[in-house]
């Protein structure tokens, strides 16, 4: 009996299952926990259709080689899928001038990005869910080391969704009692933005919340003297009223 085009889908997403892309830290797609050895160029075109979907090969070729003529980026994009295809055969799906990923590979920034989702979902969280959203939210920089202008593009794109999220889990942490884990999520957020007020003024509250005077000094003071190196203007009348 033939297969459905269903059934078909089933088997090629549960033959990817054993698969793991990382683009959190230094990219590496893994399968059964042993890296597939793929050349730069190649960890970056994976990375690419991870983060953006299947998208036309003209934008693949000129967002990877686009310094290029648009015949030579072409060229080299049929390279290194070839490449590629060596390595993870029948891991793409290739349409009528399109490429994508195969489904059923797991990708980090795509459980990152569902965690982030989640919490700023406005649902009221348990401690357990708060704690488990900030160490999936809180890790490594997306793909680091690069600095083409569409990775520079995506890092933003992630860094804002960590940072809002970091955030909220703060203030619901707080309200959860968790002084702790609120003080760690304000930490992990100034640390993605140290010039953002946001997260300054959430740090000040909870260490005044808490007694700690001389901690939310120490805060307020390193917040200022950053935003007088890097900025060279001061604190805002908001942040300054925590401290009086």
């Amino acid at each position: 009996m033939a297969m459905t085009v269903e059934a078909a889908a089933a088997r090629r997403e549960a033959a990817w299952s054993d698969y793991r892309v990382t683009l959190l830290g230094d990219v590496t797609v893994k399968r059964c926990g042993a890296a597939v050895p793929l050349q730069h160029r190649e960890r970056l075109l994976v990375s690419l259709l991870a983060l953006q979907g299947s998208r036309p090969r003209g934008h693949i070729a000129g967002t990877l080689w686009p310094e290029v003529p648009e015949d030579r980026a072409r060229a080299s994009l049929r390279q290194s899928l070839r490449t590629l295809k060596q390595v993870l055969p029948g891991g793409f799906v290739v349409g009528t001038g399109s490429l994508g990923l195969v489904p059923g590979l797991a990708v980090d920034v795509h459980e990152v990005r569902a965690h982030c989702d989640d919490v700023l979902s406005g649902a009221r969280l348990t401690v357990r869910r708060a704690v488990d959203a900030l160490h999936a939210i809180v890790g490594p920089e997306l793909l680091l080391g690069e600095f083409d202008e569409w990775v520079e593009q995506e890092r933003r794109r992630l860094q804002r969704q960590r940072l809002h999220a970091l955030e909220h889990l703060t203030r619901e942490l707080a309200r959860l009692g968790e002084t702790s884990w609120a003080i760690a999520a304000a930490e992990a957020a100034a640390e993605l933005d140290p010039l953002r007020e946001e997260p300054a003024m959430l740090l000040i509250s909870l260490h005044l919340a808490e007694g700690s005077v001389v901690e939310a000094r120490r805060t307020f003071d390193a917040f200022r003297r950053r935003l007088r190196a890097e900025l060279r203007v001061e604190p805002s009348p908001r942040v300054v009223a925590l401290m009086r």
